[in-house]
């Protein structure tokens, strides 16, 4: 039993208790987390899926995984502890014409990564969350993440170490790093673990095959996993790493480092459960190794309960609001087929504003099961998703001020609350609301342009947008604007960040006390988001990050049913439950890693 309960708090460390350090909405945690533990862009591309599980590219058989966390490491090996610049900021994209950094794994990479940085999440923030995916979907430890890494726009230094240096060339390169000579050694063996070395990189090293167009790789040990084999095999003298038994003693570069403190280090890493935590401690330092003046955020941590995909918009010219409320379910434990999660909210305006007399609920249009390899890193704690989609028609002249949830396991247990600790989610205007579905984009094929890249060719495209926002009668507004963003550029030539004046459209016919206006925009990358203004009467309102992947080839459902209770009856039961939880945060807020949440349900 006491062994179980240890390692239960061990998964669970990585999600998040219940405390006030999250509150809804925090677009840039959001986006952090969905990515990590969902592995997926808002409109289900993902990223996961690229290299989980533990995948080997379909023409060369490369391991995805050793790549993608090779690319990291070259991204940090610019940084340089004498002067704090460089570090994990992206500068990479911009270093492939490099010997350090050639090869055609480190341009796959970049062709996995470019199609997910946005406003939220940067290009180095992707990164460091591919080279955890990476290491987790072989067997490895979870590495702590923490985002609000900022990119670069132009290449960093020079000093990634290469195998024909020598050692002490080796050891100064990781003293710039910021890491000593044991350092160097845990992290070469580390990185090691995975993958190997290419025919078409280093053909002094591997022979190519004569008779194939794909390259031949001799991996470093003879598993693919993200376990000690390269350190046992070492010491046990049945290695496979040419970078260890190459004749060409110019080239063995991981045997100068592994026997750089008479293998001190590598003995020390002998024990498996020794190997797999110092990795998971000194691949987090290499991923929070980023420039001087960057401050990281906290730990990205699993919500246990989560707002997600919420907007209050106009679908078929009727006002609506949308939202998706996300649970976590044990993958061992079968989900409660009875339970009921209803959506409640207050009136903006009239006789019931703020619940005054009235409360509103809703059931679920649509309850959504994720497969448990959304992400390696949510498998791996043991869980999947449960989402419940709602999307409820809203009377424009009451509005809605906010929500909460309620959900009911119908077997005797107490109705659980969540309600953004205590306040409910607060939507804070419905004076400018941007419009997706009536929204549009046309891809533009760019025919005449064609850029070739290090061992990849690229075409271009522009995407042509028309952009439909909704301003609340009576606003009068002195200008309609937005800021829009898009970090997905191919091959990354600069950020886009500009400005969009909207302007009433008289075309569009006004609906439930608002009226349209519209603008046009051009973008050649993929993921262009907005930031929706509305000046009025000395005041701005704003829709922050609203994002274009899906527009107006998103499919239709059909709102919910609305039902309509006393709030005196629905507060009393509230009140009941959050008697308990308050109960239970005084027993197990000691418990960092415990999930109240988790532990009510």
């Amino acid at each position: 039993m006491r062994s179980h309960f240890a390692s239960s708090i061990c998964l669970l460390s990585l999600v998040s208790p219940l405390s006030f350090a999250y509150t809804w909405p925090s677009p840039q945690y959001d986006a952090l987390e969905g990515l990590l533990f969902e592995g997926r862009r808002s409109d289900g591309s993902s990223l996961a899926s690229l290299v989980h599980p533990c995948r080997k590219r379909g023409a060369t058989l490369a391991s995805v995984p050793a790549e993608w966390l090779r690319f990291a490491f070259h991204d940090m090996a610019t940084h340089n502890v004498d002067d704090g610049t460089g570090g994990l900021d992206g500068s990479i994209v911009y270093e492939l014409g490099r010997s350090e950094n050639f090869g055609l794994g480190f341009n796959q990479t970049l062709s996995d990564f470019e199609a997910y940085p946005n406003k939220m999440v940067s290009r180095a923030d992707v990164i460091a969350i591919g080279a955890i995916m990476a290491v987790n979907t072989c067997g490895g430890p979870i590495i702590p993440f923490r985002g609000g890494r900022i990119d670069s726009w132009v290449a960093g230094g020079t000093g990634t170490p290469e195998p024909q240096e020598d050692l002490a060339t080796h050891t100064e390169s990781f003293r710039k790093q910021g890491f000593n000579q044991a350092e160097m050694i845990k992290l070469v063996a580390c990185g090691h673990t995975m993958g190997g070395v290419r025919s078409s990189d280093f053909p002094q090293l591997v022979a190519p095959d004569p008779n194939s167009v794909n390259p031949v790789i001799e991996d470093f040990d003879t598993t693919m996993d993200f376990d000690n084999k390269v350190v046992t095999e070492y010491l046990d003298g049945t290695t496979q790493n040419v970078l260890v038994i190459s004749p060409n003693k110019t080239m063995v570069s991981d045997l100068r480092i592994f026997e750089a403190d008479n293998n001190s280090t590598m003995h020390s890493l002998a024990d498996s459960s020794v190997f797999q935590s110092e990795c998971q401690s000194i691949l987090a330092r290499m991923l929070d190794t980023v420039p001087k003046g960057v401050t990281l955020t906290d730990e990205i941590t699993l919500l246990p309960a989560k707002v997600t995909a919420s907007q209050l918009t106009f679908e078929r010219n009727q006002l609506v609001y949308k939202t998706s409320f996300r649970l976590l379910q044990p993958i061992n434990a079968t989900a409660n087929a009875n339970r009921n999660v209803t959506l409640f909210w207050c009136d903006r305006y009239g006789d019931n504003m703020n619940c005054t007399g009235k409360t509103n609920t809703a059931l679920p249009v649509k309850t959504l099961v994720d497969d448990p390899n959304v992400s390696p890193i949510t498998k791996s704690l043991g869980y999947y998703f449960l989402n419940y989609n709602f999307i409820v028609p809203i009377d424009s002249a009451a509005s809605i001020a906010k929500f909460w949830f309620e959900v009911d396991e119908h077997d005797g247990s107490k109705v659980t609350t969540y309600n953004n600790g205590g306040n409910g989610y607060i939507i804070d205007q419905d004076q400018v609301l941007f419009v997706p579905m009536s929204s549009h984009v046309t891809v533009i094929p760019n025919t005449t342009f064609t850029q070739t890249y290090t061992n990849r060719v690229g075409d271009g495209y522009t995407r042509h947008y028309d952009l439909v926002v909704a301003v609340r009668d009576g606003t009068n507004p002195s200008r309609v604007y937005a800021e829009a963003t898009d970090m997905t550029i191919q091959n990354f030539p600069f950020p886009l960040n500009m400005q969009l004046e909207f302007t009433a459209n008289s075309s569009i016919p006004g609906q439930s006390g608002y009226s349209f206006y519209t603008a046009t925009a051009d973008s050649s990358g993929v993921q262009m988001s907005l930031d929706v203004h509305a000046d009025a009467a000395g005041q701005t309102y704003t829709q922050t990050f609203m994002q274009t992947l899906v527009l107006d080839n998103a499919p239709y459902v059909k709102p919910g049913t609305v039902s309509v209770i006393s709030t005196k009856t629905a507060a009393a039961g509230r009140l009941e439950v959050w008697g308990t939880l308050l109960l239970l945060s005084v027993v197990f807020m000691n418990f960092r890693g415990v999930a109240l949440l988790d532990l009510v349900l």
